[in-house]
């Protein structure tokens, strides 16, 4: 009796904990943003919630377009971005991780945090943002707003980078291929 093939288990277990860290990203960006909605309005009026006196606070913002506002009112162009970005990820996983560890769990973080953001763009039509650090006074030494989503990004194509800078490009080095001398 033939059994279908099956995916090689080193695969499966390779897969498994970038999307367990995805999820998990998703999660918890899907639920902070809960309950900032749930909380209080959003408002650019509306004081922000002091954490950390002169340096952060929680606040309610809403983006129509991606950091700083850039390309605001276009919602559906960033959500294509963010799809396609997704896409091309999750095709290229392997040959973007290398398989190396960091660079699969850095990768996974991307993921979750770009579907964090994909379903704001499509749900709500705008992304929500409420992590806002400043110098001394948030009205005019701040960096802009941001969410889980947006931090679990740059984290994790932080940890890609120097990943990169610290074992270089690993497909580059592995000797090529040779043509089968008797053949």
């Amino acid at each position: 009796m033939n059994r279908p093939p099956t995916a090689h288990p080193w695969v499966l277990s390779f897969w498994r904990v970038p999307c367990w860290l995805a999820l998990a990203v998703l999660g918890l960006d899907q639920w902070t943003k809960f309950l900032v909605i749930r909380a209080w309005p959003p408002s650019t009026s509306h004081p922000p919630v002091t954490l950390i006196p002169g340096f952060f606070s929680l606040v309610h913002y809403r983006n129509k377009g991606a950091a700083w506002g850039i390309l605001s009112n276009h919602t559906f162009l960033l959500a294509l971005v963010s799809l396609v970005v997704f896409v091309a990820m999750v095709a290229c996983f392997r040959r973007l991780t290398e398989d190396v560890p960091e660079r699969a769990l850095a990768l996974g973080v991307v993921l979750g945090g770009v579907v964090g953001n994909l379903l704001d763009r499509l749900f709500r039509k705008e992304v929500v943002d409420f992590l806002l650090f400043y110098w001394r006074d948030w009205r005019t030494h701040s960096f802009p707003a941001f969410n889980v989503a947006d931090s679990a990004i740059t984290c994790g194509i932080a940890v890609y980078i120097v990943s990169s800078f610290l074992r270089g490009d690993l497909q580059g080095m592995r000797p090529a291929a040779t043509p089968d001398s008797d053949g």
